[in-house]
């Protein structure tokens, strides 16, 4: 039961980190109806994350992603000029985030090098070669954050 309760405060915590009022994602719920309805709607959220954490559901059905290009400047004239934002749904924020909670978690452990993390990432990518099955594979992305913190003016 600790298990649960555990998993419960994470997801709760993730939820808590979130803008109420963020922009809502194909569905039209924000994270504020979340928040505020948390006592009646609290338990069936649980129950989903943690089948889609203990990997008994995938995450398909709640992963629809809308991109939208906000300008960064008026009268933008190139594809530089805007920013891209996802437009995800609330339930896919909550499982996203609980996972990158816990992945934050692994990176500054005293007593812990920072080898052992590039190790994890070549067992993961190990992983993900061996288990390629046709169209039903796996992906891995690395980014290129150059624009991670321009701002819309």
């Amino acid at each position: 039961m600790e298990g649960i309760e555990k998993v419960e405060e994470e997801v709760r915590a993730a939820l808590r980190g979130m803008g109420p009022t963020k922009a809502p994602g194909s569905d039209g719920f924000l994270a504020l109806f979340f928040q505020k309805y948390w006592h009646i709607i609290g338990k069936e959220v649980m129950e989903y994350c943690l089948s889609i954490l203990n990997g008994n559901k995938g995450v398909e059905p709640v992963n629809i992603t809308e991109i939208v290009l906000i300008p960064k400047i008026p009268n933008p004239s190139t594809l530089v000029n805007f920013r891209p934002i996802s437009l995800c749904t609330v339930m896919y924020k909550i499982v996203a985030k609980t996972i990158a909670n816990r992945l934050q978690s692994s990176a500054f452990v005293p007593g812990r090098l920072i080898t052992d993390n590039v190790l994890l990432a070549y067992e993961i990518l190990h992983t993900f070669r061996q288990k390629r099955t046709g169209k039903k594979g796996y992906m891995a992305l690395k980014l290129d954050m150059s624009k991670a913190y321009d701002r819309v003016e």
